[in-house]
């Protein structure tokens, strides 16, 4: 009898999940990650004026609802604007640490203080950030570039390390694993590729919703592809995201203005570009304007002049970087007229290491050096 109804019951567990089936249940997304938002402010000011400006400041940027992020206050450098953001400024000290619920804590802009454990984490957090951005920013403007000229965007994105001539990126930059964002359990993890989020009718904008990095939170100021602007006058090209500068170098130019103004897009990049006599060093970027490329060069002495035949030269480590973060497609601008005063220091160097299938031996280049 016992047997008869433990199968009974067996048969009735079955019959329930068969009729009734059940939700599937998943683990809630982890906790995202404030942003935190870098200011340059000055450094002769009290701590009632930053209090004071600090409040201004916050009225001005009207952080949506539910956006608002930890400002961090750091010591105006030269190049560096006060009360404006500086999303890829990487600061040696800060000044304060404006939080979320209204307390602030100063420091004294003078000193690293390392030992400190809020200002420790506070600028790893920083670093941690901008590199995500960094990140995001160079894929998304890959990926921009890559619609613009395929009218589609890649299925994966290893679509944009193809060999030369399709070698948008030499790597994916990401080091953690790339997902679908399908579960709400991976929301806040990994790399998020949704290419079927893309709206033809605003590109860029919805490239934040095609890519991103999970749990980490992003400003709520416009970013923009990444551009180049060689300013002649003053020997000096600026990468930028929107109004916001991302690296700036000094460069080496044409000799009696040999190096055209205008607006260009970079067309090629070639990984070791052979030339008779070595001249363009580790890396170049073909400009649309037939046989002008920004490039390396084997004559570190001749950046910051101009003495060549109209290519705009870089040191090979900066070139390197430029490489690494730019894709075919991005608009340059070279002009005379004078650079902003908005840039700041350079942040840590970012490299990706260039393929072999980025090369083009055989093939000897005549760029206007």
């Amino acid at each position: 009898m016992r047997y008869i109804i433990r199968i009974l019951s067996i048969l009735m567990v079955f019959f329930y999940f068969q009729l009734f089936p059940q939700q599937k249940v998943e683990a809630p997304p982890g906790q995202q990650e404030p942003f935190y938002e870098v200011i340059g402010v000055p450094v002769n000011h009290t701590q009632e004026q930053w209090r004071e400006q600090l409040r201004r400041y916050i009225k001005w940027r009207a952080y949506p609802e539910g956006k608002e992020p930890i400002i961090i206050g750091v010591p105006q450098v030269p190049y560096i604007p006060t009360y404006i953001p500086l999303p890829f400024y990487q600061p040696d000290s800060l000044s304060f640490i404006a939080y979320r619920n209204g307390d602030i804590t100063f420091f004294d802009p003078n000193c690293a203080c390392d030992d400190n454990v809020e200002v420790h984490r506070i600028k790893n957090q920083i670093a941690l950030q901008r590199a995500g951005m960094e990140k995001l920013l160079i894929v998304r403007s890959a990926l921009y570039h890559y619609y613009l000229e395929h009218k589609k965007l890649p299925e994966t994105l290893d679509g944009l390390t193809g060999p030369y001539p399709s070698n948008y990126l030499s790597q994916i930059p990401f080091s953690v694993p790339i997902h679908g964002g399908t579960s709400l359990a991976l929301e806040n993890t990994g790399i998020i590729y949704q290419p079927k989020r893309l709206q033809s009718a605003q590109v860029w904008k919805s490239m934040s919703e095609v890519l991103r990095i999970g749990g980490m939170a992003e400003p709520s100021m416009a970013i923009e592809p990444l551009e180049i602007t060689v300013y002649e006058s003053s020997f000096l090209m600026l990468v930028t995201s929107g109004a916001y500068p991302v690296r700036s170098y000094e460069v080496g130019l044409g000799a009696e203005q040999r190096t055209p103004t205008g607006i260009y897009s970079i067309k090629r990049k070639i990984n070791q570009p052979i030339s008779q006599s070595g001249v363009y060093g580790t890396r170049g970027l073909v400009l649309s304007i037939t046989d002008y490329a920004i490039h390396g060069t084997n004559m570190p002495s001749s950046i910051g002049r101009a003495v060549s035949k109209g290519c705009i030269r870089l040191h090979n480590n900066q070139v390197e970087e430029l490489f690494s973060m730019v894709s075919p497609g991005t608009k340059v601008t070279i002009t005379n007229d004078a650079p902003p005063n908005y840039r700041h220091p350079n942040a840590p160097p970012f490299y990706l290491k260039a393929r072999k299938d980025e090369e083009t031996p055989g093939i000897v280049y005549h760029w206007k050096h």
